[in-house]
Formats: structure tokens, sequence, C-alpha cells
């Protein structure tokens, strides 16, 4: 259930980024595409986090 969660929640980002970068108020400007790098960001930390806290070893075996 979480990494499906994780899944959406990094899709919708990278959404909203790619929306922003090309249309609406701030279109050209480097918030789009600030939050378009932040939730790639935030989903490869939180695949590693859950590799360690899986079973301590960094091995992928946690993904989303």
């Amino acid at each position: 259930m979480p990494t499906k969660t994780l899944r959406i929640l990094s899709f919708l980002g990278k959404a909203a980024g790619l929306a922003l970068l090309l249309v609406g108020p701030f279109s050209g400007t480097p918030v789009g595409l600030t939050v378009f790098a932040v939730s790639s960001f935030l989903r490869d930390a939180v695949n590693r986090m859950g590799d360690l806290a899986d079973d301590g070893k960094p091995k992928d075996s946690f993904k989303t």
C-alpha cells in the first residue's frame, strides 16, 4: 500500500511540475523544474530509506 501511494504522489508531483513549467503564471520560470526535480529526488530518497529499513542492506529490494 505505501509503495503505491508513493508512486501516485510522485506522479502527481511530476505532473504539477510540468504543468507549472509549461502553463500558468509561472511558465518559463524554474519553479516548475524545481517541483519536478524535488519530486524525483524525494521518490529516490524514500526508496533508499525503505530499502535500508527493509533489511538493512542497500540491494534495491524496496521499489515503487
